[in-house]
């Protein structure tokens, strides 16, 4: 941990000294961003629209071509990753033209849209690969001391908060879906670190830190965590053997979950769901569904009620909040949205809404993929990774955190083909 702190430092002095006064302050704002998205939504929302402020105020958005064609010598819309973020922020303004009823939810889905021009803030920060890695280790330094506090949590000695009223070992109190999230993207990272660590104590530390976000994500009682670990732990193995072999994989994969499985809180989890299903399998497909499905088993009856909505409005959706107008009309409570990213954009804005999604997270997954041995690019494919994948099962795109994470995450997108390893 000493040397941890010694080398955050140095990085830090090294970096500055390249920086003006104002993208100084940015990338601290920035960074402070990700330390604090643990914390939960305001901070790092006032941390980011504060850099935000201070990018305007230095006139980096006044003079923007001149900004970016300094950073990547190219015009600012021939930037291939700029046009799907274009298309994406717009499509929930003009939902709202078609929606049924615009409503509170209407207005939120759409002013969330504000998030993405975040991802601008840090594509324009002059930083280089070492910029990069002072963020990724504030992330994880914030994420460190939050698992930290949530096993004082879990000893008993201090009381967990409860967002949302769900109970848990979160922490400071985000609740568990971004929580998790967040984890996971940490021990992506922290593997990629141990990959390429010099030092004994280096890669002690990593791997260190890869079972405390581990064991962190076992106490919290949240499925969709669990989930996403276990479809990118192979990554993770990956990165601690330091090459593919397919055994070693496996066994490491292992490793992880007999790790988990000593964890009650996801021993709980998974008993009182398979109970769950099996106690209710009848009434889950039985016709109608509605206020008995429900408040049983909520997430079958959010997408059978998400994909009825697209088979009814199959081109453009039911326009931004038209998934809350509709369900409202049916026998089941009204639903915000059904759970998920595919479901949202599919019930919401149709085929074009979910080819939109689509072309935006395939330009994130492309160029992040390609870039996978630096650290911006990894640390960008990892936080797509994450929010894909958990987004089968949770809208994180219109979840504060993980929107803000997922923003950030295609901001790194301008600083690849400028990188050198």
């Amino acid at each position: 941990m000493y040397q941890f702190i010694i080398d955050f430092k140095t990085l830090y002095k090294d970096i500055y000294n390249d920086l003006s006064k104002a993208d100084r302050i940015i990338l601290t704002l920035v960074a402070l961003t990700f330390f604090s998205f643990p914390i939960g939504t305001a901070p790092p929302l006032i941390l980011i629209i504060t850099a935000f402020i201070v990018s305007v105020i230095s006139g980096k958005f006044f003079n923007i071509k001149r900004v970016w064609q300094q950073n990547r010598l190219q015009p600012f819309f021939s930037e291939n990753w700029i046009w799907p973020l274009l298309i994406f922020v717009a499509l929930p303004w003009i939902g709202l033209i078609y929606v049924p009823e615009i409503s509170d939810v209407s207005m939120d889905y759409a002013r969330k849209t504000h998030y993405w021009l975040y991802a601008l803030v840090i594509a324009l920060l002059p930083v280089e690969r070492r910029g990069i890695t002072l963020v990724v280790k504030a992330f994880l330094a914030g994420l460190l001391v939050n698992s930290l506090f949530a096993f004082i949590q879990f000893a008993g000695l201090a009381s967990p908060p409860t967002p949302s009223g769900i109970q848990g070992y979160f922490g400071f109190g985000v609740i568990y879906s971004a929580l998790s999230i967040y984890l996971v993207a940490a021990i992506l990272m922290a593997s990629f670190f141990l990959k390429s660590a010099k030092t004994t104590a280096m890669k002690a530390l990593n791997i260190l830190l890869i079972f405390i976000f581990l064991s962190h994500i076992s106490i919290m009682d949240g499925r969709n965590g669990y989930v996403t670990f276990f479809l990118l732990s192979p990554l993770v193995a990956i990165n601690v053997i330091g090459r593919f072999e397919w055994k070693k994989v496996m066994l490491i994969c292992l490793l992880f979950l007999l790790c988990m499985s000593f964890s009650p809180v996801l021993k709980n989890r998974i008993s009182s769901t398979i109970s769950n299903l099996k106690a209710n399998q009848q009434i889950i497909f039985e016709q109608p569904w509605g206020k008995k499905v429900i408040g049983i088993m909520p997430r079958f009856y959010l997408l059978r009620s998400a994909v009825d909505i697209f088979l009814e409005h199959p081109i453009i959706g039911s326009g931004t909040g038209g998934y809350r107008y509709y369900t409202a009309l049916e026998e089941g409570i009204p639903q915000s949205h059904p759970h998920s990213n595919i479901l949202y954009m599919g019930a919401s804005f149709g085929i074009v809404g979910l080819f939109s999604y689509l072309w935006l997270c395939w330009v994130m997954f492309k160029k992040s993929w390609r870039h996978r041995e630096e650290i911006q690019g990894y640390f960008a494919l990892s936080i797509f990774l994450v929010v894909f994948i958990s987004g089968f099962f949770n809208s994180q795109i219109l979840d504060s955190g993980p929107a803000l994470f997922f923003a950030l995450g295609y901001g790194l997108l301008n600083h690849f083909d400028k990188q050198k390893l």
